[in-house]
């Protein structure tokens, strides 16, 4: 990596100004050789030198691997403060990254931002209750290239597949030469106000981005050898308001600091794959990964929750349609919506039933302090999101609500008799089952795998708003309580101070959510199949810390 920064600071008058010119250069290189042998005689393990791997019978083939890339940036900034009212600010950058083509190869992204501090003006009033006023406007453009591969626009031969009349071959790689920078381009205005000799300060920001070519892995034909191909594929909005309030409620000995802030923030796809109107996320393995859970549709958050709608429980065998009838559909089975109205439940039905991401969050911090003690409290908050329940067992035949499906047999005795044994469900499923009519609309009976026809797993446990449950929480993050030596004691054992605390992270979580934590999430892009989703990881520990801070 080599950075080269050059830097000038000068005044004129009223002005102070700054020039900031850079470039950097950073490559990345990585290579791996690997040999293997093994069952020495008599369970012996050799010196690890190469020269002596033969000394196992069963040696295998040697394993070699190579992988860079490279990133050159070139970088410059200039500022300007006109007596402390006006401060301007202007930025370029142009990054190039060797994972695009040659011709993609470099983005530029420019920025400004422009403040006015008003409470310096002539004319502003002076009075106890502002203090201090300033506006703030600001625009720029940001680059990623999240997901690409570091040789994504090269057709690469490599070894493997099935494309031979089912058996492994050289095949090429599907090149990404059309790849290109995302962009995110955003617009800020805010201000700032202190207020009441600065014991009370608000901030106000309301910003709008909008991202365009976005990195994305859409679907192509199969016939190519492969399934997705990394492209630039649409557009998607931000926009929101952030408001924080501090404020020292008290300030003689017994001192309190109280401090908020919130953000309401919406997404919208704008623009999708080649004009199409929606995309199906498709799962991304196995029946433990829940199956197909998100959908990218214009005009909605991206992070949308797509799947069956769950209504209710049948209570009685008329209620249910023929169609489903005839699949072994009885009452105690879960009533999905039927959204084509068709009479019978498939992909079909799907809906849109929500999203991942939350209304709006925020945080509260509030500091207490008396003589040598100290107290504070952080505490965060989400409202409106909602979290996929995967551990209870969707789409699938394990899970804490399984219901009969999750089974193995046990032998017993000594003659090797065999009996079922089903794995553990929840306590609430346990006693909360349906049993007949009117004993619940929430939870099915228990049924065998291959009860039902025509479904993957069984019918009960398709992918539903029966697992989808409210994200909302309150959590105290943490809390910090603190002594301070009196100075009259430390000078006797001769240090400047020394403090004794104890800590508490992660201490309490007000939720609905059934699971460990409802901030958990498989994934962290919230494009991918498992945003949102649990699939029952363990959860943040809860910690307590007891220290000290010495200072001589």
């Amino acid at each position: 990596m080599i950075d080269n920064v050059f830097s000038y600071n000068n005044e004129w008058n009223k002005l102070i100004y700054s020039v900031m010119l850079g470039h950097s250069f950073e490559k990345y290189t990585y290579e791996q050789f690997g040999a293997k042998s093994d069952n020495y005689a008599n369970g012996a393990y050799p010196s690890s030198s190469f020269d002596l791997i033969n000394a196992g019978p069963n040696i295998y083939a040697g394993d070699i691997s190579y992988t860079s890339y490279a990133l050159e940036s070139y970088f410059g900034r200039i500022a300007l403060n006109w007596d402390n009212k006006y401060i301007l600010n202007a930025s370029l950058r142009s990054d190039g990254s060797s994972r695009f083509a040659k011709n993609k190869r470099y983005g530029y992204f420019p920025s400004a931002s422009f403040a006015w501090r008003a409470s310096n003006e002539g004319f502003f009033p002076k009075n106890k209750y502002v203090n201090d006023a300033k506006l703030r406007l600001s625009w720029g453009m940001t680059g990623s290239m999240a997901g690409v591969s570091n040789y994504a626009p090269l057709s690469l031969i490599s070894a493997g597949g099935a494309s031979y009349n089912g058996s492994a071959g050289f095949q090429i790689s599907q090149d990404a030469r059309a790849l290109t920078w995302e962009k995110a381009s955003q617009f800020n205005i805010g201000f700032d106000i202190e207020m009441f000799q600065s014991r009370l300060t608000l901030n106000v920001d309301m910003f709008y981005q909008k991202t365009t070519d976005l990195l994305f892995k859409k679907p192509v034909n199969a016939s190519t050898g492969y399934t997705t191909l990394q492209s630039n594929i649409g557009s998607l909005e931000n926009k929101g308001l952030e408001l924080a309030l501090n404020g020292k409620i008290l300030t003689g000995k017994f001192k309190w600091d109280l401090g908020g802030n919130i953000s309401f923030v919406k997404n919208k796809l704008l623009s999708l794959i080649e004009g199409s109107e929606m995309y199906v996320v498709p799962s991304s393995g196995s029946n433990l990964l829940g199956g197909s859970m998100h959908a990218l549709i214009n005009g909605e958050p991206i992070s949308t929750f797509y799947m069956l709608k769950m209504e209710g429980i049948y209570q009685r065998d008329d209620e249910v349609p023929a169609k489903l009838y005839a699949k072994g559909v009885r009452a105690g089975d879960v009533r999905y919506f039927d959204y084509n109205e068709d009479g019978d439940i498939t992909d079909a039905d799907r809906v849109n039933v929500g999203k991942a991401i939350p209304d709006f969050y925020g945080g509260i911090t509030s500091n207490f302090s008396y003589k040598g003690f100290d107290l504070s409290l952080f505490g965060q908050f989400s409202v409106g999101g909602k979290v996929m329940a995967a551990w209870r067992g969707v789409n699938g035949s394990e899970g804490t609500d399984h219901l009969g499906l999750a089974l193995s047999n046990v032998k017993v005795g000594d003659r090797g008799e065999s009996v079922e044994q089903f794995f553990n469900i929840s306590k609430e499923v346990a006693n909360g089952y349906w049993r007949g009519e009117g004993t619940s609309n929430s939870i099915p009976r228990p049924v065998r795998i291959g009860v039902h026809t025509g479904y993957d797993y069984d019918y009960n446990v398709q992918t539903s708003t029966r697992y989808l449950e409210d994200a909302s929480y309150f959590k105290l993050k943490t809390v910090t309580l603190g002594y301070t030596l009196p100075e009259s004691i430390t000078k006797k054992i001769h240090v400047n101070s020394l403090r004794f605390y104890v800590s508490a992270d992660n201490l309490l979580a007000f939720t609905k959510y059934s699971g460990y934590d409802p901030e958990t999430s498989f994934s962290g892009s919230p494009g991918d199949s498992n945003y949102g989703v649990d699939f029952g990881l363990q959860p943040v520990l809860r910690t307590f810390i007891f220290g000290l801070n010495l200072n001589f």
